[in-house]
């Protein structure tokens, strides 16, 4: 079946995915919610747009923030048009490290993609683009969920 063989697949990128951020320099799990925080400066963002994003349940990015703000990584301020809310930026600290994040990265995909065409490459990361934006469209949402 055409399904098991593409879930097998999934599954190999999965661990793939897990084996590069347990060697990350960053905490796992961290990686995505500070990129996300950098793409959303310099007005910064807030923690309910953070979960929505990454379709975790608010409560786990509370909990995320949290560490990052108490390791230094993420800031908190008031956002100028609500009071009540904070907005989120990354420290300078929060910087280096995502950007030493990065720079690992490059440096592991670039070896494993070292005998890839920048075709091969072009095409795979278009359709895996196609194909996590396909499947998060066609997967129920976490507020749907509840």
């Amino acid at each position: 079946m055409a399904s098991d063989t593409l879930v097998a697949a999934l599954h190999e990128l999965l661990k793939a995915v897990r084996l590069l951020k347990q060697s990350s320099v960053a905490p796992v799990g961290t990686v995505g919610v500070l990129a996300a925080i950098r793409r959303h400066e310099p007005s910064g963002c807030h923690m309910k747009d953070l979960a929505t994003e990454h379709a975790l349940d608010p409560s786990t990015i509370s909990r995320t923030i949290a560490a990052l703000v108490r390791d230094g990584l993420v800031a908190r301020a008031a956002d100028p048009t609500d009071g009540r809310a904070s907005t989120l930026r990354l420290t300078a600290r929060g910087q280096a490290e995502l950007d030493d994040v990065y720079a690992q990265y490059d440096s592991r995909l670039a070896d494993a993609l070292s005998e890839w065409s920048p075709q091969e490459i072009a095409t795979f990361a278009a359709s895996l683009q196609r194909f996590a934006h396909d499947l998060i469209n066609h997967t129920p949402s976490l507020e749907a969920a509840r």
